[in-house]
C-alpha cells in the first residue's frame, strides 16, 4: 500500500503549499482533458435517475447538487425525461469545461444500447438527442438546449434559491466529500430550497476513496475504518481531496437532525465487502460500535423528505424502509474496468 499513503501525503503536502491548489487543479486539468467523463462514468449514476423517474413529477424542477466536471446526473436526466424537466446545476466551484461534457455524452452514445435499456427510452432517440448536443459549439448552447441553469455559489448556509422552489434533489457521491461543519448547514440550506412534497435521493460513496489511487489495493477497501480522528487528520485530512468518513448510521443521525426524514437507505453489500471489513487489522472505536453491515457499504442510496410537513410529520420513530442488495452485475464491471463500450 505504498502508494496508497505516499499520495495521500502528497497531496497533504500540496495542500499545505502556497500556490499548491492551483497547481494540483491545472495538472488535473491538463491529464484528465482527453478522458475525465469516460469509461462509463454515468453508471453509478443510474440508480439515481432511476429513482427520480419514479418518484418526480411530470415537468419537474430538479437540482444536481455537486453537478461536478461534466453534469454526470443531469445528462442522463435530461434524456431519461425527454427534455421536459429544468435542472438546476449546482456546485461551489465551476468544474466543468466543455471538452469534459463532450467526451461524457461521447461515452453515453458509445453505450447508447445499454442506456436504453436501462432508462427506459429509444436508443435512436438517445442517439440523437447526444448527436444534437455534441455538435453544438458552447457549454451555454448546450445548457440552453438541455433547460439547465447553473448556480455556482459558496454561500452554502443559507438557502441560495427561493424557499420551496425544487422538486427534487439529487448526488452522486458529493455528500461524502463536504466537511460536517459545513454540510449540516447546507443541507438544512437544501431542506429550505426543497417543497414540501419533495424528495431528495442521495448516492453515498462510503469505500475507501484513497484506495482509488493504488492498483494494489483490492477493491472495495475499507482502510480507513482503522484510524483515529486525530491520525486521519494528520494524514489524509487534504484541502485537495476530503474524505469525511461517515457511515450509516451517522448518516441516519446528520439527516434526522437537519429535519429529514430517511424514507429508504438502500446499501450495495456483498460477500466481498464484508470480507473486506473482517480483513482490516483494526478498527477503531468511533467505527468498532456498529455492525458489520453499517461497515462494509460500498455504496448507499438513500430517499429523503422533510419531516416537519404534512408529508414527513409522524416520521420520528418510523422504521425506515431499508435493502441490503449485492452491487449490481453492472456496476461490478465498471468498478472492475471490465465495461466495454457497446459502439465505436
Amino acid at each position: 500500500m505504498l502508494r496508497y499513503y505516499s499520495w495521500a501525503v502528497g497531496e497533504k503536502a500540496l495542500g499545505l503549499t502556497p500556490g499548491g491548489e492551483a497547481v494540483y487543479r491545472a495538472v488535473g486539468r491538463f491529464v484528465r482533458k482527453k478522458n475525465q467523463g469516460r469509461g462509463g462514468a454515468f453508471i453509478a449514476a443510474l440508480p439515481v435517475v432511476k429513482k427520480v423517474m419514479a418518484v418526480a413529477p411530470v415537468n419537474a424542477t430538479i437540482m444536481d447538487v455537486g453537478t461536478g466536471w461534466f453534469h454526470n446526473d443531469a445528462f442522463l436526466l435530461y434524456l431519461a425525461g425527454r427534455g421536459k424537466h429544468r435542472i438546476v446545476l449546482f456546485d461551489v466551484a465551476d468544474k466543468a469545461l466543455l471538452q469534459y461534457i463532450k467526451n461524457y455524452l461521447e461515452d453515453l452514445r458509445q453505450y447508447s444500447g445499454l442506456l436504453s435499456r436501462e432508462i427506459d427510452v429509444d436508443e435512436t432517440e438517445i442517439r440523437e438527442r447526444l448527436d444534437e448536443l455534441l455538435r453544438l459549439p458552447t457549454r451555454s448552447m448546450i445548457y440552453k438546449r438541455c433547460n439547465f441553469e447553473l448556480c455556482i455559489t459558496r454561500n452554502t448556509n443559507s438557502p441560495f434559491l427561493p424557499d420551496k422552489s425544487i422538486d427534487c434533489m439529487v448526488s452522486n457521491c458529493t455528500l461524502v466529500h463536504i466537511r460536517p461543519e459545513i454540510l449540516v448547514p447546507e443541507l438544512k440550506s437544501l431542506k429550505s430550497i426543497l417543497k414540501d412534497d419533495g424528495f431528495m435521493y442521495h448516492m453515498l460513496g462510503q469505500d475507501d476513496h484513497w484506495a482509488f489511487h493504488d492498483p494494489s489495493v483490492p477493491w472495495p477497501s475499507f482502510n480507513y475504518l482503522r484510524y483515529s480522528e486525530r491520525v486521519w487528520r494528520m494524514l489524509f485530512d487534504t484541502r485537495l481531496e476530503y474524505h469525511n468518513r461517515i457511515v450509516k448510521p451517522e448518516w441516519i443521525d446528520i439527516f434526522r437532525r437537519c429535519g429529514l426524514e430517511v424514507v429508504e437507505y438502500n446499501a450495495h453489500i456483498d460477500e466481498q465487502s464484508r470480507n473486506a471489513v473482517k480483513a482490516l487489522p483494526s478498527i477503531h472505536e468511533r467505527f468498532a460500535r456498529y455492525e458489520e453491515d453499517d461497515l462494509a457499504i460500498i455504496h448507499g442510496y438513500v430517499l429523503l423528505r422533510k419531516a416537519d410537513t404534512d408529508c414527513g410529520r409522524g416520521a420520528a420513530g418510523k422504521a425506515i424502509k431499508t435493502e441490503t442488495i449485492a452491487l449490481p452485475a453492472l456496476q461490478q464491471r465498471y468498478a472492475s474496468r471490465a465495461l466495454q463500450p457497446e459502439h465505436a
